[in-house]
């Protein structure tokens, strides 16, 4: 008799999604499982505005979670232009910093 330790990957609807036998193959799988999931939520507002399925919007962020490399590659590219209220509270909160920097100071002296 041999005994066989299988590691079983289920989404969250406790459906079986794959087998494995080495754990960490298991656990780098449904890594891009709950990836999967996560991008599901935010192509959800496509949903009514394409017609898509549930199954369409998985299979989508399935695909985008697979192949996440080519993605954070193509996100970098992304620039985003500083808005004047984004300075605005960049420097709030370096004044912010400066205060309690200056407060340490000030508290640590009087000891």
């Amino acid at each position: 008799m041999s005994i066989r330790l299988e590691y079983i990957v289920c989404n969250k609807n406790g459906d079986e999604l794959n087998r494995f036998d080495v754990k960490s193959e298991a656990e780098a799988y449904d890594s891009v499982i709950c990836a999967a999931e996560d991008i599901s939520l935010l192509l959800e507002p496509l949903q009514e505005k394409m017609s898509l399925s549930d199954d369409q919007i998985y299979a989508i962020s399935e695909h985008l979670a697979f192949q996440s490399e080519e993605v954070k590659l193509a996100l970098k590219q992304i620039k985003k232009p500083k808005s004047p209220v984004q300075t605005n509270n960049i420097q709030a909160d370096k004044s912010i910093e400066e205060e309690q920097k200056t407060s340490v100071k000030k508290s640590s002296k009087k000891k």
